[in-house]
């Protein structure tokens, strides 16, 4: 008997110790699967969650902590009916601890689903998140501040200060070091700019976030601000970046290939062959995307594509698919407009589809709110300029405000001075640094080109190009301009200069970059492009300097005289000026009027 006593006893303890044991690994595996809000849990992770979920051992706040990560892996590939039904279970069980971290993520995801439905309601659980976070969860917090900044003080705040208050924030998390949150600051910093109209600013943020988030990110979460490059890219009319950034998504897509993933490579590659016209790439791109669509719960998405199908119906001359189309257009509207509402290429469509149908009346109203938002756009523009000066400014005044007087005599006193800079500042950029005025300041007055500062600048912003292809440029030396100022006068040696820029802009193409250097120097930039096709473009150049010939005041006729330096390469020209200072270095060793070809430290192909 007391044997059989010491066995129970025995059992009872290993059982004991066994399901102690598996609480423990259940909770090693939830601090090792939890990832911050701007991430996406590994892929790994979310395959071993399932077998946990079912474990007796299992305690309630597990299980929370278990479903609210697997809601985020939903979340992450598309999949967001699935989760909002998951989270809308969590939050409603009153035996959660809202004081944890799950529930405070719980509530901020319900948000991002929200907005992405583009549902009002995302702005309670955004502020709801960045309470229950405050002090506590840092990236729920900030997470949630940016929904907030970027979507839900819209209404109430200018753009100059939310852009300020953005700013701010990059500050202080590039002074901890903390790449993750940096990256997400930048991808909503580019979300304001584009909502501004500012494209190739947002453009420029999307980068950032994206390179950033590269060294940092989980592969499927570093795609989505490609996607927002490649939009800006395309808003901004830059379509050869445009086109580059939806090959790299599909190199990166490659490896990720989720439903989501390939809903967005399909989008873009949609989008890209829409603006060019090219209706049958477009098809194309549309059968590939359709296949993934019903994967993802994404009611913007859907929009999208129908948008786009019905552009095909109107090139297939399909009536009732147009007609269709503008029917449960109008009857969504009515519910909630989406944010194609405002969309320029989209209004522009509404007024050609009901065109395409006859409905003139139909087309009138649909061509008034085109106009109305385009007006509306070009006033939002305008002030741009102000709008980024007082983010500029805001930015200081946030550091200035912890080293104000505690007085509020002080406080006051500071705070209507640096306003006072602000309206003097967004005067000045108002009036003073309009589009002309630059443009006018990177010009060269002779010619017409663009003038050393400027092409150098311009230059240094070329991209590394793709594999198998080069980026390249020459410098074209008029060799024989200070004889033809000496012997002719000046008037000669400006005429010979503005035939050379004429001549220049003439036989080169709109996407190529041209410029005068120096006193008799021009150069020409070709981009992304095959090594032998830039050699012959630069010596078809060349040889149409050559036959360049006029006449003189006195009747003489001039020829024009130069040399080339070549230089290709199979990255960008960040260092210009030091090849350009290598290149004149060498051209001095070497016979006047031959050929001059260099090369830097980096591989270069000549």
């Amino acid at each position: 008997m007391n044997n059989k006593v010491n066995s129970a006893f025995i059992f009872m303890l290993l059982n004991l110790f066994i399901g102690q044991a598996t609480a423990n690994e259940i909770d090693d595996f939830i601090q090792l699967a939890q990832v911050k809000t701007y991430d996406c849990p590994d892929d790994k992770d979310i395959a071993a969650l399932e077998p946990y979920l079912t474990n007796p051992q299992l305690t309630p706040q597990q299980s929370f902590e278990l479903k609210t990560i697997k809601s985020q892996g939903l979340i992450c590939i598309g999949h967001f009916n699935q989760a909002q039904v998951l989270l809308d279970e969590l939050v409603q069980d009153h035996h959660m601890l809202k004081e944890s971290r799950s529930y405070a993520s719980a509530i901020y995801q319900l948000g991002f689903i929200l907005d992405i439905q583009e549902d009002p309601k995302r702005c309670e659980f955004y502020a709801q998140a960045q309470s229950l976070a405050l002090d506590k969860f840092n990236d729920i917090h900030l997470s949630a501040q940016l929904g907030q900044i970027t979507v839900c003080e819209q209404a109430s705040q200018d753009e100059g200060i939310k852009l300020g208050q953005l700013y701010a924030l990059l500050e202080t998390f590039l002074l901890k070091d903390d790449q993750e949150s940096v990256a997400h600051i930048h991808n909503n910093i580019g979300l304001l700019y584009g909502s501004i109209g500012q494209n190739a600013l947002a453009a420029e943020q999307y980068d950032k976030a994206y390179k950033i988030g590269l060294n940092v990110y989980e592969e499927k979460n570093q795609l989505a601000p490609l996607l927002s490059l490649i939009s800006a890219y395309t808003g901004s009319g830059d379509f050869d970046n445009a086109k580059i950034a939806i090959e790299d998504l599909s190199r990166a897509n490659a490896k990720v290939n989720t439903p989501l993933t390939n809903s967005w490579l399909h989008f873009s590659q949609t989008r890209y062959y829409y603006q060019q016209a090219d209706f049958e790439a477009m098809r194309s791109s549309m059968s590939k995307w359709q296949v993934y669509l019903p994967q993802v719960s994404n009611k913007q998405m859907d929009a999208l594509y129908d948008w786009y199908n019905t552009v095909l119906c109107m090139v297939d001359h399909n009536r009732d698919c147009v007609e269709a189309f503008l029917t449960k257009r109008a009857e969504e509207d009515a519910v909630r407009p989406s944010r194609l509402a405002n969309n320029k290429d989209y209004l522009r469509f509404m007024v050609e589809a009901n065109l395409f149908l006859g409905d003139v009346a139909s087309s009138q109203s649909a061509f008034e709110h085109y106009a109305t938002s385009l007006t509306e756009k070009l006033w939002a523009q305008q002030s741009s300029a102000r709008v980024l000066g007082v983010a500029k400014l805001h930015g200081e005044i946030i550091s200035l405000e912890a080293n104000l007087a505690k007085t509020q005599k002080h406080y006051f006193q500071t705070l209507v001075l640096i306003l006072l800079a602000i309206s003097m500042l967004s005067a000045l950029a108002y009036f003073t640094l309009g589009r002309k005025y630059l443009h006018k300041l990177g010009t060269d007055s002779l010619t017409g080109l663009r003038n050393e500062q400027a092409v150098l600048a311009a230059i240094k912003r070329v991209k590394k190009p793709l594999a198998g292809k080069v980026n390249a440029f020459a410098v074209f030396d008029m060799t024989n301009f200070t004889d033809v100022n000496q012997q002719f006068g000046y008037r000669a040696g400006d005429s010979l200069l503005k035939r050379v820029a004429l001549c220049l802009s003439q036989v080169t193409r709109e996407k190529d970059i041209v410029g005068r250097l120096g006193a008799g120097q021009f150069i020409v930039c070709l981009k992304n492009i095959d090594d032998q096709t830039a050699k012959d473009l630069f010596e078809r150049i060349q040889n149409v300097l050559s036959d360049l010939a006029f006449d003189s005041d006195s009747g003489e006729k001039i020829n024009v005289n130069s040399n080339i330096s070549m230089y290709l390469a199979q990255d960008g020209f960040a260092d210009i000026e030091q090849v350009l200072e290598e290149m004149r270095q060498a051209h001095c060793k070497t016979p006047r009027g031959s050929q001059n070809q260099i090369g830097g430290e980096k591989p270069a192909y000549f």
